[in-house]
């Protein structure tokens, strides 16, 4: 079976649909799959053995956005943005003998649709947001197969589409994530030493992420210090605002960090702080920090819910609510015996959401769709 990856990001950011797709890639490679991943032309390009990676040129939703009629009209500029790509990738979807073609965003499915139509391969619609448009739900419903990546976000498309996608949650190497040792060095570089208390907040600084929900709670939980790991648009507003204040001593902003360094920032916190309010499906760096042992304080919030064991794993405070992520924060670190068997149970939760598991069900979707077609085309030679 030949699977086309198909994301215009994978190869031009980092995210958690990003390495969704690399991770997805290398699994299904060493599975025996044949793989290949198309993306726009960027500076990612990792190491994926056994895996193809075709790039094609594309044109920015930046230039899109420039445009007057379009200055507001985000989903409309990313549509345009993924259909540029389509526009030089289309050749290759079609004649390149695919049997699956999996996308990650609803923007691609005019473009695997005519690729089906072109080629033959069958579509599976990831779902991973709320990437909806108009004209959308006129193409969903004729994919073949759809996942998502929590229940969450699949009541959120059935809502829209007026079918339910097959949850199938996100992965994580649980080789790479794993328990192990803290680095004092990294401790220090956050700002806290072995006495102080150390929340770490990972990933984009988006608005929708709360970030800002953090730093307020750190001036009602004294003893601790918060390392934020990641970059974004709102790094400028959550700096002022840290320094305003009064808390820029408080708070070290690290920037974007390897992801091979991050098993160590998360062995050597004591809690991982989750904030999201908005867009929020799944929780990908949650799953991390607990399959290496790090307990979490999140929000209630989108698929947060259901990658926590809430008071075995981890804690859930409603979003937005400084006072309540505090006093959560508090409670585990004044109870250093309920957060070490907080972070016993973690990894052991976590791994439900190795690769191996994640794959085996994406594979079975893979596996039905093409059983589906075979018993099309058989129908079809029987009959004529």
């Amino acid at each position: 079976m030949h699977i086309c990856l198909y994301n215009l990001t994978t190869t031009t950011r980092y995210g958690g649909v990003e390495s969704f797709v690399w991770d997805l890639g290398r699994e299904l490679a060493a599975r025996g799959r044949w793989v290949t991943i198309i993306g726009g032309v960027g500076p990612r390009r990792e190491h994926a053995p056994g895996v193809r990676v075709l790039t094609f040129p594309f044109v920015s939703r930046r230039f899109w956005q420039g445009l007057p009629v379009l200055r507001r009209a985000y989903a409309e500029a990313k549509l345009l943005e993924r259909l540029s790509l389509a526009v030089a990738a289309l050749p290759e979807l079609a004649r390149g003998g695919y049997d699956v073609i999996h996308i990650q965003k609803p923007y691609d499915l005019g473009p695997a649709l005519l690729a089906r139509r072109l080629g033959g391969a069958r579509v599976i619609l990831g779902c991973h947001g709320e990437d909806f448009y108009p004209g959308d739900t006129l193409l969903a419903p004729r994919v073949d197969a759809a996942v998502s990546c929590s229940h969450f976000n699949a009541a959120t498309v059935a809502r829209r589409y007026g079918f339910a996608p097959r949850v199938v949650f996100n992965g994580i190497d649980t080789g790479l994530f794993s328990p192990g040792p803290p680095d004092p060095a990294w401790r220090a570089a956050a700002g806290a030493d072995d006495r102080t208390p150390l929340l770490l907040f990972v990933g984009r600084l988006q608005p929708w992420k709360g970030v800002e929900t953090a730093i307020h709670a750190l001036a009602h939980a004294p003893r601790a210090r918060l390392a934020i790991v990641g970059d974004g648009e709102d790094r400028p507003r959550l700096e002022r605002l840290a320094a305003e204040s009064g808390l820029a001593g408080r708070v070290r902003f690290l920037g974007t960090v390897e992801r091979q360094v991050l098993p160590h920032l998360y062995r050597s916190a004591d809690l991982l702080v989750a904030t999201s309010h908005a867009s929020e499906t799944f929780g990908i760096g949650l799953v991390e920090a607990q399959a290496c042992g790090l307990p979490v304080v999140a929000t209630r919030f989108g698929g947060f819910p259901e990658v926590i064991d809430a008071g075995r794993t981890g804690l859930l405070v409603p979003p937005r609510d400084p006072l309540a992520l505090a006093a959560a924060v508090n409670t585990l670190l004044d109870d250093p015996q309920r957060r070490a068997a907080m972070a016993a149970a973690a990894p052991a939760w976590a791994a439900q959401f190795s690769w191996s598991a994640v794959a085996d069900r994406i594979e079975s979707v893979y596996d039905e769709v093409a059983r589906r077609a075979t018993l099309v085309t058989d129908s079809y030679h029987f009959w004529f």
